[in-house]
């Protein structure tokens, strides 16, 4: 038997396996960083939403009081750790006589920083 390779027989050598294993390498972290950035945009998408039904939740509170009972509020939701902050704020007589502006905003703290909703609606007084 000889020990030498023939011209016919083809084969990997060890560089081109360590080539290949260094392409793979590349190929995954940069899968394995998307990854992340996906299940933490698919985190924020889902405070979000719930910020969201928090201030529609304030305004149908608020719209289901009398006139004269609606003022500036402020009260915190927890929704399983997130802790949100609901401020309401109420200016009489805006825009117009016999209406109040209402702006509800939600805030909360996430790994990116503070966020907020905003919310703006007009209440008027209707009397018969």
């Amino acid at each position: 038997m000889s020990s030498k390779l023939r011209r016919g027989e083809r084969g990997a050598t060890l560089l081109e396996a360590l080539v290949a294993l260094a392409l793979f390498a590349i190929a995954v972290s940069a899968f394995g960083g998307l990854l992340t950035q996906q299940i933490r945009m698919q985190t924020t998408n889902g405070t979000s939403t719930q910020a969201v039904a928090l201030g529609e939740k304030e305004l149908e509170d608020i719209r289901s009081l009398d006139y004269d009972q609606i003022a500036s509020r402020t009260n915190t939701a927890t929704i399983g750790a997130k802790t949100f902050t609901i401020t309401t704020q109420v200016v009489p007589d805006s825009p117009a006589s016999n209406m109040k502006s209402v702006t509800t905003t939600v805030s909360w703290t996430e790994p990116n920083g503070a966020q907020k909703y905003t919310i703006y609606a007009i209440y008027t007084d209707i009397t018969r």
